[in-house]
């Protein structure tokens, strides 16, 4: 029976080749992104693809192999150099051959029509922080560190089974809240904690008990040593699920179009014009209105 210390065994490999090769540990996060949908696909698909998900699941030498066709394929979707099935089979010690690769390529690509390059966490993340970029006035060098932090933490959950069952957003998000929550000022965290709430808002992502379980989750893999009941002691927790509320009980009392025509977020935020930090309500209300009619939504 394959496990969740076999997966981490796997991603960690994984991250080695890539490292080896000076590639991006994106294509590792792709690839086992597409080894998670292949084994969670319905069992009526194609027949073979049903045969290796079954075996895949019992097998651990079967689900080396689909990890190791996944990285295969990633690799030439996403890196400007491709490696041969040949040298796949060097890298791992001739357990398996080129022609079993490609022949569990072919299985993982069919049963997942092909549809082989979804976002990542890392990319989510990226994408929601560029939305938040143009109303915060925080200096380049420590936009900079949130990213790469941001990066780290999606790395790790790669590694970690519990994420592979969550959606992207979900882990971005929670990557982000605690980047800014262990590295910035409390005023930078109740800034940038105001903007991601109002995104929550604007797109479709899941509800704050999951993102605050992830949260936890993430917290305790960067930081294996901290106590249960230190894990996220902050109060951005109780305001997840709060602001929720604070939105309702604002816009009920306001004469305002509701959510996507007006600003959300409630005016206890105005102290934070100090920080040189645009309202959230304003300068993202037209992001809320062209989103939502276009359907956009994270993964």
């Amino acid at each position: 029976m394959v496990t969740s210390d076999d997966r981490k065994k796997l991603v960690d490999w994984c991250y080695g080749v890539v490292d080896h090769c000076q590639f991006s540990r994106e294509t590792v996060a792709s690839a086992m992104e597409m080894v998670d949908r292949f084994l969670s696909m319905p069992s009526n698909n194609s027949t073979d693809a049903a045969r290796v998900c079954d075996e895949a699941l019992r097998d651990q030498s079967k689900f080396q192999l689909l990890t190791i066709a996944a990285l295969y394929s990633s690799v030439k979707v996403h890196e400007r150099v491709a490696l041969s099935s040949d040298l796949f089979s060097e890298i791992c010690s001739r357990s398996y051959t080129a022609e079993e690769i490609e022949a569990m390529e072919r299985i993982l690509l069919n049963g997942l029509s092909w549809r082989c390059n979804a976002p990542t966490a890392h990319q989510v993340g990226l994408s929601i922080l560029s939305l938040i970029l143009p109303y915060v006035d925080i200096p380049e060098v420590t936009w900079g560190f949130l990213m790469d932090e941001m990066k780290y933490l999606t790395e790790l959950a790669v590694q970690e089974y519990f994420f592979s069952t969550q959606r992207a957003s979900t882990t971005a998000l929670a990557a982000i809240f605690n980047v800014v929550n262990d590295t910035s000022t409390k005023e930078r965290r109740e800034a940038i904690g105001a903007f991601l709430r109002v995104i929550m808002e604007c797109f479709d992502f899941d509800d704050s008990e999951q993102i605050t379980a992830a949260r936890r989750r993430l917290h305790f893999l960067a930081k294996p040593d901290t106590e249960e009941d230190e894990i996220i002691d902050d109060e951005s927790l109780e305001s997840l699920e709060e602001f929720v509320q604070t939105i309702t009980a604002s816009n009920s009392s306001s004469s305002h179009p509701k959510r996507g025509h007006e600003g959300h977020f409630c005016s206890e935020r105005d102290e934070l014009d100090h920080e040189q930090v645009v309202s959230p309500s304003s300068s993202l209300r037209n992001i809320s209105c062209e989103k939502q009619d276009s359907s956009v939504h994270f993964c």
